[in-house]
Formats: structure tokens, sequence, C-alpha cells
């Protein structure tokens, strides 16, 4: 299901529909599409993630395409006001390559995950200059065969 709530400004709706373009881009695999959503100087936010420019959003993509490379996102609604686009969706996909965390890889392991998110952007002259996503890191390495919750002795 995807679900847009309109709200009467121009700048949120051309805030809305970026997000759906990105989301498109994301899901055909189109690299150049989702970077050309991002401004030079934009900045990308994740569990464990801080990236600037078209750098940062390309190392945010590889830091999910390669480890699930039959990812999938599905926004399940979105809102905007003014430049600022909040979506709800949920990312799909078995994990087969290497999961890159700051603390190390994460050798594959062959699960499927379904990972609720929220992605909050800002907008400017038609180019999001800010994403920050959020999601439950916990769910997520659990989904994964983890525990994150173990001490070492």
């Amino acid at each position: 299901m995807f679900c847009h709530v309109w709200l009467p400004t121009v700048s949120a709706m051309n805030a809305l529909q970026l997000i759906e373009h990105t989301t498109n881009a994301w899901n055909q695999r189109d690299r150049q599409a989702y970077l050309a959503c991002y401004a030079d100087d934009c900045e990308i936010v994740a569990a464990g993630f801080l990236g600037h420019g078209h750098t940062g959003v390309n190392e945010f993509w590889t830091g999910f395409m390669e480890p699930f490379p039959d990812n999938t996102v599905t926004i399940l609604q979105t809102i905007g006001h003014s430049d600022i686009a909040v979506e709800e969706g949920v990312l799909k996909g078995t994990h087969t390559g290497a999961l890159p965390t700051p603390d190390g890889n994460i050798a594959a392991t062959g699960r499927r995950v379904s990972s609720p998110f929220a992605g909050v952007h800002t907008i400017r002259d038609g180019k999001i200059i800010s994403s920050h996503f959020y999601s439950d890191q916990l769910e997520f390495l659990e989904q994964l065969g983890m525990n994150p919750t173990a001490v070492a002795d």
C-alpha cells in the first residue's frame, strides 16, 4: 500500500514526489537516478552511518545493495510540509553479502529481513539536502540471527 498525504503547499508536493522518485530509483537499481535526487552538499544519516555529499550517498547505497542485493523498499505512507518530507516504509531483502557495521562486517547469513524504517528528509531547490533514517537495529540484528543483547565475558 502506498499512501500519500498531500498538503496544500507546492514545495511539500515536490518533496513528496522527490521521495517517491528516490524509492523508484532504489527499487529499479538506478544508482545514478538515486544520486541525482541529492544535493552535492547533502548529508545522509542512519544507524552507525554518517555520509556527506554524493560520496556519502553512494556509500549508503552500496552499504545496502551489496549485503541485500534483492532488497526492495515499500513505502507505507508519506507526509510533507514546506521543505520537509517524512516517509514510513519497510526494507525487505536476503542477507547474501557482507554487511558493513562500525565494528566490522557481518558475514552473509542467508536470512530474510523485513525492517521497518522512517526517513526524515529536508529539501532545498528540488534536491534532498538531508536524510535521516531511523529503524529498530536490535530487531534487525535479531532477524539476522545475531544476539545483540548478549554480554561478552
